[in-house]
């Protein structure tokens, strides 16, 4: 039996009500007077009824009440508990909060890099593009251009080279030309 059980048991439940009484026992004019005795006796039985009609049910509520009480309690005391492992956790997390943040800041600086870095290289790898399709246009427009040109000068060369023959050829000299061209086919060399 625990403490508690022991302080409504009825070893100590009367006691405790005669203290309440104490007063009216102790005084010498209840016990001198002739109607006090038969009044304590009338005060005992009522008293000693009262504790026996109400002694079980007194016990019942008592031990249901502690019971009810230590219910309560350890159910408070896995709350607790529960609490303190949810606020452990809260404080783990916030804990690591700050290293996930340093590490999500870290990482983003260097993605940052990686993607400046990327962008550099991607840049200057459309700038070769562009530099070499350049180049390969300028080439083209020069082979294209000295093409001209070379048509050109030797268009300008037969007209010139016509010119002066036209201007320096007599019809002598063109009889004898075209004799020298016809015996030269004539005999297949």
């Amino acid at each position: 039996m625990t403490k508690t059980h022991q302080l409504y048991s009825s070893a100590i439940f009367v006691p405790i009500l005669f203290t309440d009484l104490h007063p009216l026992f102790f005084l010498e004019s209840f016990w001198t007077s002739p109607a006090g005795f038969p009044k304590a006796v009338n005060l005992l039985l009522f008293l000693g009824i009262l504790f026996y009609l109400l002694r079980k049910p007194a016990r019942e509520f008592f031990a249901k009440r502690l019971a009810d009480v230590r219910e309560i309690l350890e159910r408070a005391a896995r709350e607790k508990e529960g609490a303190m492992a949810r606020m452990a956790e809260l404080d783990a997390r916030f804990n690591r909060l700050d290293a996930e943040l340093a590490e999500i800041k870290k990482q983003a600086q260097d993605e940052a890099v990686a993607e400046r870095e990327r962008v550099e290289l991607e840049t200057k790898r459309d700038i070769d593009k562009f530099r070499a399709s350049a180049q390969r246009e300028i080439e083209s427009a020069k082979q294209i251009a000295l093409a001209d040109l070379r048509e050109f000068a030797a268009t300008k060369s037969v007209e010139l080279a016509e010119q002066i023959i036209r201007r320096e050829l007599s019809p002598e000299d063109d009889a004898r030309l075209l004799q020298r061209v016809s015996d030269q086919l004539g005999s297949g060399k």
